[in-house]
């Protein structure tokens, strides 16, 4: 039985003379009118394939002019970058200071991103299994759940300020302003968070350790906020003026060279079948009229 040229499902009418083809009819031409299924309408599908190329390499294109437009489109597209690469960059400020004192020991500690992500992978501290056994406890519960938040929301924090700068490729995209709006909104609310809740943890410390244990939030979780905060700011300030201009490389869709809206605007924004290009076979295969197409027929 023969298969349909264009998606190899067994056809049980030729396309030609709708003979139906039995289990005995092997070979690749009609039994009845002659026609080779395998090669019938062949520079028709040929077009087809190639048209369709043509459509998914435009599309593709104007999401590389969208995403060039989204680093260098105009000098505020410039300074967003910038802010995003500040706002990583603001992480290694220091964030918190800790110092404790004792009979036998004393010091402190200034903390940057760098230096909390040491202390939470060190095994001989092991503070993310002390937080979760102490998190039940009547006396250090409440502190040690502070601390905990204090922690995830420094995190919270870091990981959109890496997302931001990851996805700020689309910021020209459909729905890039408001993408980039809530990844700032969530960078300020996390940033401030961590910073309020290690103040009412350190208040904790004092009340239930005083004279021991002592620290101070550090003025980089606020540079953090500020730049999220400017970074939304330039986000807004770029949507007020109009947004980021894109320049769209031109492209064309078929052997007549058809801009590629002209193309969308006749045939729609999607891939077209082989009946389209056999229907409007005079705009797509110029060489080859209907006419002589039906002679061949």
């Amino acid at each position: 039985m023969a298969l349909c040229p264009k998606c190899n499902y067994k056809l049980k009418l030729t396309p030609k003379c709708n003979y139906k083809l039995k289990l005995t009819d092997i070979k690749p031409t009609c039994p009845k009118c002659g026609t080779n299924l395998l090669y019938h309408n062949i520079e028709e599908r040929n077009e087809t394939d190639a048209i369709n190329a043509e459509i998914e390499h435009a599309h593709t294109q104007k999401g590389l002019d969208r995403a060039k437009a989204s680093y260098s489109g105009n000098i505020l597209a410039f300074v967003r970058d910038g802010l995003w690469l500040l706002t990583i960059l603001a992480f290694l400020l220091p964030l918190c200071k800790m110092s404790a004192a004792g009979p036998f020991f004393e010091g402190d500690k200034t903390f940057t991103a760098i230096q909390v992500v040491e202390s939470l992978m060190d095994s001989d501290l092991n503070i993310m299994g002390v937080v979760t056994s102490l998190v039940d406890s009547p006396v250090v519960g409440r502190t040690t759940m502070l601390f905990g938040a204090s922690i995830v929301c420094l995190a919270v924090a870091a990981l959109f300020a890496l997302i931001e700068a990851i996805f700020s490729f689309l910021s020209c995209s459909k729905r890039g302003f408001i993408r980039n709006v809530i990844f700032a909104v969530i960078g300020i609310v996390a940033s401030l968070g961590a910073a309020i809740t290690f103040n009412m943890y350190l208040k904790e410390v004092n009340v239930l350790l005083p004279g021991l244990m002592s620290g101070s939030v550090g003025f980089g979780i606020y540079v953090v906020a500020a730049m999220f905060a400017l970074v939304l700011i330039i986000n807004i300030v770029i949507k007020a003026t109009g947004g980021v201009p894109v320049k769209y490389k031109q492209c064309y869709v078929g052997r007549d060279a058809m801009k590629f809206e002209d193309f969308v605007e006749k045939y729609g924004d999607h891939k077209i079948t082989v009946e389209t290009v056999v229907a409007n076979r005079d705009e797509f295969l110029p060489h080859k009229s209907t006419q002589e197409a039906a002679e061949e027929e």
